[in-house]
């Protein structure tokens, strides 16, 4: 029983403390309360499809669906896998791009 207070705690810590900067963030980008919503339900929709992401992963694919480019920071992106993965819903892992330029591949 004290585990279950111990992790609900939390969560609403982590909901005082985490959403409201996302909430920020986005609204310095010029998104109204309504379009957060609707964005943030985006973001879970696409990451509840599966796969691997990062920033520009995520933007791309919110682009396909109307969002203005780089909607998402990294800053944003790291905050939402934070989010994601102390709520327990969402098994999120990160996609690291490697660098062109570092490992000789031409494209």
């Amino acid at each position: 029983m004290e585990w279950k207070k111990r992790t609900f705690d939390s969560l609403k810590a982590l909901n005082t403390r985490v959403l409201p900067v996302l909430c920020r963030r986005f609204y310095s980008k010029g998104l109204m309360p309504i379009e957060i919503k609707q964005l943030t339900g985006d973001i879970l929709n696409i990451f509840g499809q599966g796969g691997l992401y990062n920033a520009g992963i995520l933007n791309r694919k919110l682009g396909h669906l109307g969002w203005d480019k780089d909607i998402v920071d990294n800053y944003a992106f790291e905050l939402i896998l934070y989010y994601l993965e102390w709520e327990g819903s969402y098994t999120v892992e990160k996609y690291i791009e490697k660098d062109n330029a570092n490992t000789g591949v031409n494209c």
